[in-house]
């Protein structure tokens, strides 16, 4: 009996080591550093606060402002873990990612060419703890977009037009999950061509984690989600525009897999929020008066750096379970979190099937004896990541999935 306890422990463990969540951030800098390259001390109390392990930022102006951003405001205080992309000097103002290199590895990055800013792809791999034996992990798909601002009908039919060369590329390229795309997209409605094509075009869906759609402009039933302008007069710091807090410009979709968690990773409920935005300050500078999202040195910050209001979110993300893959050709195993039903397909010995949660918590437990398929129902779980631990005559399967 104690060794089969010490072997539970042990297992339990090995499946709930690997979780992990990470928040990522993306951030219109205004014309950084070309534009008062002193605001860098303000951009480092802005990323204390939020505290990001990715951050991709819209209108940096120089190579000069990503060394200042990683060496001046993330590796700084005995904090030494944020890498950058490479720099790509493209028309007009540029992009550029931060991450932290202890969770991830930069894998790959490409420009994708438009008539006024290149979008910038960068593919990112998880170094899950495991990584070394099992040679599987999970990649991030990220893209940092910058469209044409103004309402004119020229201008919207421009964020079309790059929308479209970005889907494309999107689809040609068979990227299709794990797919995090933010930046300014200057969308003053949802039914704006450029937004419904970012949102279901080429066939690939994309979602707003809180599904806020609607006409944005000066619309204060979305008071609590505008991100631009943190100020409400002339003459800011850096210029930038005015007119208060009245536009929802800036945005991070996501691929349809995120919201479910099918694919490994899963956008964590309530996470995603403009940063400083408490619902108050609707034509008014983010720092007028009490702000009750932030301190008031954070809501100074965020007027100072920026007419734009970084936007953040945070995926639950973790390594592939390991599987013994030398005995389960044959065997299927999947959740269906529409159904909640876990099934097992090509079963042919006797088992045991366990569900846990992530504190190694057992919640229950079925019998298998020798059918060829089988299915758990699991409608009282709430939402959540589990683990199923399959141990069959031949051969234990540990299979991660969440219910949503």
């Amino acid at each position: 009996m104690r060794i089969l306890l010490y072997i539970t422990c042990v297992l339990n463990l090995s499946l709930f080591s690997a979780q992990d969540t990470v928040k990522i951030t993306f951030y219109n800098l205004l014309n950084f550093p070309a534009a008062q390259q002193d605001r860098i001390d303000t951009l480092k109390k802005v990323l204390d606060y939020i505290q990001p392990d990715i951050f991709v930022v819209n209108e940096l102006t120089s190579f000069n402002g990503a060394g200042l951003i990683k060496n001046n405001a993330l590796n700084v205080g005995g904090v030494n873990r944020f890498s950058s992309a490479v720099f790509y000097d493209g028309p007009d103002t540029d992009n550029m990612l931060f991450y932290d290199h202890d969770k991830f590895t930069l894998y790959s990055q490409h420009q994708i060419v438009t008539t006024l800013r290149d979008i910038s792809e960068y593919v990112l791999y998880y170094n899950e703890p495991d990584l070394a034996s099992t040679q599987d992990t999970l990649f991030l798909y990220l893209y940092s977009l910058h469209l044409k601002a103004g309402s004119q009908t020229s201008n919207v039919n421009w964020r079309n037009q790059d929308a479209i060369i970005l889907k494309t590329f999107l689809v040609n390229n068979n990227r299709n999950s794990r797919l995090i795309v933010g930046g300014d997209f200057n969308f003053y409605n949802h039914t704006e061509s450029g937004c419904q094509e970012i949102l279901y075009g080429q066939g690939l869906y994309l979602k707003d984690p809180i599904n806020r759609m609607g006409n944005w402009h000066t619309n204060v039933g979305y008071k609590n989600y505008h991100t631009q302008s943190t100020r409400s007069g002339t003459g800011g710091y850096a210029g930038g525009a005015h007119g208060g807090m009245d536009d929802r410009f800036d945005f991070i979709f996501i691929s349809e897999d995120l919201m479910s968690g099918e694919d490994g990773v899963l956008y964590l409920e309530n996470s995603y929020l403009a940063e400083g935005q408490d619902g108050n300050h609707f034509n008014q500078s983010v720092n007028d008066g009490l702000n009750t999202s932030v301190s008031q040195e954070i809501a100074d910050a965020l007027y100072y750096m920026s007419d734009h209001l970084p936007v953040s979110m945070s995926l639950v993300l973790g390594g592939t379970v390991g599987i013994n893959e030398n005995h389960i050709e044959n065997i299927g195993i999947k959740y269906n979190y529409n159904t909640k039903t876990l099934s097992l397909e090509n079963v042919n010995d006797n088992g045991t099937l366990t569900i846990y949660n992530i504190e190694g918590a057992i919640l229950k437990r079925a019998s298998i004896n020798r059918k060829s398929s089988f299915t758990l129902e699991l409608n009282d779980l709430q939402f959540g990541i589990y683990i199923a631990h399959v141990v069959l005559d031949s051969v234990q399967i540990n299979y991660k999935f969440v219910n949503h």
